[in-house]
Formats: C-alpha cells, sequence, structure tokens
C-alpha cells in the first residue's frame, strides 16, 4: 500500500508540474484592446492616465493590448505605439513594452485595420478613447490633430476583419450613445456602450485642474470583473455601474455624466422608418403642412437634446424617448415606440432627461453655408441608418419646408 501510495503521489506531482507549465502558455479568453487617440493636449494627459490605470491590473483572463498616439513634441518621440500592457504600480508614466508603428493618423482605417489584424482574439473589448461627435465625423478639427474617430470607417474595418461580431465596444467619447452609430455596428458588435452627452469631465476641487481624477470608464472595475465566461449583456451593466461609481465619489465636483449600454443583437429600426414616412407625407401634403412642420419645429425647441462643443454644435442629438413624448404631444397622437435597446443607463442631475439613446436631427441649418449643408446632409446619407429608414429625406424635407417660409 505505502508502494501504491507513493507512486500516486509522484503522480500527482507530475501532473501539478504539467499545469503549472501550461499556465505560462495560457491563452486568455478576453482581448482588451484600446484606441487612444491623444494626439492633443486635451485628451493626452486622460489617456495616459487610463493607460497606466490598466497597468495597474494583473488579469488572469484578458490580454491587454494598446495602440496610443500622443501630441507632437519635437523633444521625445510622439509616434503611435503600440503597448502590450504589463502590471507596474507606476501612476506617473507608461512602462510596459511597446514598439513605434510611426507617424500615423489614427482617425484613418489602415491603423485599426493592422491593429485588429494582430491582436484579435477569441472574446474581444474594443476601447474607442476620442473626440467624438456621433455618426458624422467633422474635418480635422485643428492643425495636429488627428482626424476624427469615424464610426463608418470604423464599421468598415470590423466588417473586413471580424469572422464574428465583438463582444463588446466602448467608446469612451462624446455624444456616441446614438441610434445612428448603434446602427452602424447591428451585426458587428453585440453590446455597445457610450455616452449620450459629453464624456464627463470633473474639477478637482483642490488642484483646481478641469480633468478628472478618474476620467472616462472605470478601466480597472472592466478587467478585475471579466471572468472566462462573462457574457456581454453583464458587461455592459457592469461597466455602467463603475461609471456611476466614479460620478458619486465625493473628492471631485462633477458636470454632466451620462453613459449606457445597448443591446445590439435586438436593435430593430423599422418604427423609425415608419414614423418617417409618416412625417414626410404630414409634412408634403398641403392639408397638414402647418401641422407637422410646427409640431416638428416645437419639439427640437423643446425635447432633451445633447451637441458637442463650437462649431458642431449644429451636430444636435435629442433623447430618443423624449423626443417621441414630446412630439405626440404637439401632434395629438400617440406614436409608435422602438423596441428598446437599453439594457442599463444612467445619467445625474445636470442632465435635464438621458434614457440611454439619442437621434440626430439637424436643429438649425439657417446660418449654415449651402457647401457645408450639402456635406454634412451627404455624410449622413451615407449611413446605414439613414438609408434603412430615410431619416435624412425627413430632415431635408423639414428644412427646405422651413426654408420656404
Amino acid at each position: 500500500m505505502k508502494k501504491i501510495a507513493t507512486i500516486i503521489v509522484f503522480f500527482l506531482m507530475g501532473c501539478s508540474t504539467v499545469n503549472a507549465a501550461e499556465v505560462s502558455i495560457y491563452k486568455k479568453p478576453w482581448h482588451v484592446l484600446g484606441v487612444f487617440d491623444g494626439e492633443n493636449a486635451e485628451l493626452e494627459r486622460i489617456c495616459e492616465y487610463n493607460i497606466n490605470q490598466l497597468e495597474e491590473v494583473d488579469s488572469a483572463f484578458a490580454k491587454i493590448v494598446v495602440v496610443f498616439d500622443r501630441t507632437y513634441k519635437q523633444s521625445r518621440d510622439s509616434s503611435v505605439r503600440i503597448y502590450d500592457i504589463k502590471q507596474d504600480m507606476d501612476r506617473t508614466q507608461i512602462l510596459s513594452n511597446s514598439i513605434s508603428i510611426g507617424e500615423r493618423d489614427l482617425g484613418l482605417e489602415d491603423v485599426l485595420d493592422e491593429f485588429l489584424t494582430k491582436y484579435l482574439g477569441d472574446r474581444n473589448i474594443l476601447i474607442i478613447k476620442a473626440h467624438g461627435y456621433g455618426i458624422i465625423s467633422p474635418d480635422n478639427l485643428k492643425y495636429g490633430y488627428n482626424s476624427p474617430q469615424n464610426p463608418m470607417i470604423i464599421s468598415d474595418v470590423l466588417h473586413k476583419r471580424l469572422d464574428r461580431p465583438i463582444d463588446v465596444m466602448i467608446f469612451d467619447s462624446c455624444n456616441m450613445a446614438s441610434i445612428e452609430v448603434a446602427y452602424q455596428f447591428k451585426g458587428l458588435v453585440s453590446v455597445m456602450i457610450a455616452s449620450q452627452d459629453l464624456m464627463y469631465y470633473a474639477l478637482e476641487a483642490r488642484q483646481k485642474n478641469a480633468y478628472s481624477s478618474r476620467p472616462g470608464i472605470d478601466y480597472i472595475d472592466l478587467i478585475l470583473k471579466l471572468k472566462p465566461h462573462s457574457n456581454s449583456i453583464t458587461i455592459g451593466k457592469d461597466v455602467v455601474a463603475g461609471f456611476i461609481g466614479i460620478v458619486s465619489k465625493k473628492d471631485a465636483l462633477y458636470n454632466k455624466a451620462t453613459i449606457s449600454a445597448l443591446d445590439l443583437d435586438t436593435l430593430d429600426v423599422t418604427a423609425y422608418k415608419k414614423l418617417s414616412d409618416a412625417l414626410i407625407s404630414g409634412m408634403t401634403d398641403p392639408n397638414s403642412t402647418e401641422i407637422y412642420i410646427n409640431a416638428l419645429t416645437k419639439t427640437l425647441e423643446n425635447a432633451s437634446r445633447f451637441q458637442p462643443i463650437g462649431r458642431n454644435r449644429i451636430l444636435t442629438h435629442y433623447d430618443i424617448e423624449n423626443f417621441l413624448d414630446v412630439l405626440g404631444d404637439n401632434l395629438n397622437k400617440k406614436l409608435d415606440r422602438p423596441k428598446p435597446i437599453v439594457i442599463q443607463s444612467y445619467s445625474n442631475n445636470f442632465v435635464k432627461q438621458a434614457t440611454g439613446l439619442s437621434i440626430m436631427f439637424f436643429k438649425d441649418l439657417s446660418t449654415v453655408s449651402p457647401l457645408r449643408k450639402k456635406q454634412l446632409f451627404e455624410k449622413y446619407s451615407k449611413s446605414k441608418f439613414a438609408q434603412k429608414t430615410g431619416w435624412d429625406k425627413l430632415m431635408q424635407v423639414y428644412h427646405q419646408i422651413k426654408s420656404q417660409k
């Protein structure tokens, strides 16, 4: 019996050795891939902070790789670098191993294409940290900036590179929780997380810095909660909960804060097509033109809306639930509701109303040049949502009739 027991002990020790060896070559089930566009002073510092957060976490289940572009400075290497994130506790600098891919524009297709080709895993979370404007990407903001991240370019790359949908896509950016952006990724992404409004900033009371000590989503919480069999819906809920945890901290004074997780697998835009057709019909019928034009005008004035800063404020997004409520009241009729896709959402007291999903409607184009107006409609009309629902035609009809009054 002692001989048999000894053999068993050595057998188990041998198994233990094999398992230890397997751990060292263990293929992590999740790949967390970050695109950090920090080629302007406004975002560079925040991106650095977020990447340092990712370096704090040693996950047994997630391989973390990020591509990061800094502002150009002659005194340092400012090229685009890809970082293979490894744990360290230095919050002042990024210490993970990296490779340079040269001076590149993160807003163009080629960098994302190369990045995904090399680093996609079995299950993936894709994070886009950049300026966001919704479905319409404006022209270069000013010299030294990358091209703004364009959902249509990103979706083209995903369509080309994916053999199955991305589990979760996170836009840690402004104004991206819109039906147009969501529908652009239908079939390419299972759950999308984004903000209806400006992705929040904070004022640190002690240091008077106009950025948050924990800007954007909670990157540490995202990684720590990942398990081998985590599902997309749960991850969406966890990210929203983590964001709420950040905003509720008492060490900063917060302004607007919104975030939502959206289930793109159940997204259906049939109701938007019906609404668009009905509104166009009402506006072009001489017997009801005045009623429908007035109803839409009042809705655009009074419904809860979110806008970028500065010149691009004309890219107005309206909270869908509130938009339909106000429009229905103005038309004195009940409007069909789209199937809900909001898994979970949050907005703080600085926001009038945000139920998780927005829709674009150009509120006022009276001061916009004919050339830019043409460009705006051309860009919007290329979106999958416009092509499926005719929402671009709806806006064109509305503004054409308004301009004749």
